[in-house]
């Protein structure tokens, strides 16, 4: 191996940099991805699994797969004292919402290996064991020069290499946040004690946190707490018998750690770029921002990032599109990436504050009101879109054009709902535009055959149900353009499809 050539190049096999490339080979576009480890992780890592990522799996056939590998998070007891406060159901939470309405909890190592078994299935494989020595750019491309001698050249890089990325410093990008000053510990085991693996334990405490997760098999936990602020020790200087002491004594009850898997401390850093692109180079994942450990959402948002880049990328690869579209990737992902870092800081802040206030209203209002409330349809219906990262949008972006008066706008997802007894999402699996027209009887629209001959756009024809009416708040005959991403780009009660080749012709 002493040179090679392509379309892309990804630093990186971690979720965001293994996921991405599921999607390029989607796009058919060529790639070569590399990564200074062996193999896949062997640790679970980060385990939770939202519902955007299952719909994006699904494109490609391997939510059921992830799922069958997982276990769904179905509840959540909170315990104050050693003694059960309360209980949360979240196993329906999402429904009507989504397909996959929970969060599903599967272990990392395992969720790589499904996509890398994905990428070997269609006759590839990653570099292992190769590493970066630097890299260069022009007008033309990316140059990347391994240690060893070997060299990659490609049209653009895509980095996926962890929140040290040599690639972003190498571009001069910053990095800047906050750290959380406490030292934080997980510990993947097996657990001797009174409560089922059915639901997440939440251990409510005055001044640490404390919180069990079940995973695959039947006493097996992931394990995520703080010790004290006083505790001075450095993150490898940590021995598991100071972690399982300290479990033990805000646990406040009888639990036999039987086996440990897998350990490490570690502290809550919260971080973004500046910017997620330089020239021909993008950021994904961890090299591009990282978050607190609360709600889930940084492994989730990598792939999201992924998922918005490829088929950017392959637009303009396969000349569908000036490199101008590649711009929307920071304009898009960059605000995410900030709304996100304040979201989690929020949340985390309520989990671990030491604070009288976050203290009593964590263990002494909270136990005894959430059971309740996330039963209400209107907390539902705010919680499940936030955490599951179906929420997220690009109303702002340049990409999207609301036409009219609708509940759903341009640059939101578009929403689950079923028609003709299956899901929507079973018509969006191509990896290319797609027109939908939603007819009321009435209001016909063009003869849109001229535009469907290129087959770069799929093209659904949807009678306009009152179910599909209340979500999109009109009654009268409407269009949508989907990205392949299944973002609407345009939405537009314009039945002429004047509209529509506007919007073509401006931004593609």
């Amino acid at each position: 191996m002493k040179s090679m050539k392509t379309d892309v190049i990804i630093v990186g096999a971690g979720p965001s940099g293994l996921a991405l490339t599921c999607q390029l080979i989607r796009y058919g576009v060529d790639f070569v991805i590399f990564d200074k480890k062996g193999t896949t992780t062997p640790f679970s890592k980060a385990i939770g699994v939202q519902a955007r990522t299952l719909e994006i799996y699904e494109q490609i056939g391997l939510a059921d797969k992830l799922i069958e590998q997982g276990k769904i998070a179905a509840k959540a007891r909170m315990i104050v004292g050693g003694k059960v406060r309360g209980e949360a159901v979240f196993s329906e939470m999402g429904k009507g919402m989504s397909a996959y309405p929970f969060i599903l909890m599967c272990e990392q190592g395992r969720h790589e290996t499904i996509l890398y078994d994905f990428i070997k299935s269609h006759g590839r494989d990653v570099l292992w064991n190769t590493e970066i020595e630097n890299f260069s750019q022009d007008d033309a491309g990316v140059k990347v020069n391994l240690k060893g001698g070997a060299t990659i050249a490609a049209k653009y890089l895509v980095a996926c290499d962890g929140a040290k990325s040599p690639v972003r410093h190498a571009l001069g990008l910053t990095f800047e946040g906050s750290t959380f000053e406490r030292m934080f510990y997980v510990a993947d085991v097996q657990i001797d004690w009174k409560y089922p693996n059915d639901a997440g334990q939440a251990f409510l405490l005055k001044y640490n946190l404390l919180a069990f997760f079940p995973m695959t098999g039947e006493n097996n936990w992931r394990i995520v707490g703080t010790f004290p602020e006083q505790f001075a020790k450095d993150e490898g200087d940590v021995l598991y018998e100071e972690i399982e002491e300290q479990i033990k004594r805000d646990a406040q009850l009888e639990l036999d750690i039987t086996k440990v898997n897998w350990f490490s401390t570690y502290k809550v850093h919260t971080r973004r770029v500046n910017k997620f692109s330089v020239g021909r180079c993008f950021l994904a994942g961890d090299s591009a921002h990282i978050h607190t450990p609360a709600g889930a959402q940084g492994m989730n948002t990598g792939i999201q990032d992924g998922y918005n880049l490829a088929w950017k990328l392959a637009a303009v690869l396969r000349g569908k599109s000036d490199e101008k579209l590649l711009e929307t990737y920071n304009e898009e992902r960059l605000p995410n990436a900030e709304n996100l870092l304040k979201t989690t800081d929020r949340f985390f802040n309520f989990s671990a504050n030491p604070n009288f206030l976050f203290s009593f209203l964590r263990m002494y209002v909270f136990p005894y009101v959430a059971g309740f409330a996330f039963k209400i349809e209107a907390i539902k219906k705010f919680v499940f879109p936030r955490v599951s990262q179906i929420a997220i949008n690009y109303r702002k972006s340049s990409l999207s054009q609301t036409d009219g008066s609708f509940n759903v706008k341009a640059g939101d997802r578009f929403p689950y709902f079923e028609t003709d007894g299956a899901s929507i999402y079973e018509k969006l699996k191509e990896p290319k535009f797609h027109l939908l027209t939603v007819f009321d009887g009435e209001n016909k629209f063009a003869d849109f055959t001229e535009i469907l001959k290129t087959g770069a756009i799929d093209f659904h024809e949807i009678a306009l149900y009152p179910n599909i009416a209340e979500i999109f708040g009109t009654s009268r005959s409407f269009m949508i353009l989907l990205r392949p991403d299944n973002y609407i780009g345009l939405i537009s009660n314009d039945v002429s499809g004047a509209e529509l080749n506007k919007y073509r012709a401006e931004r593609f």
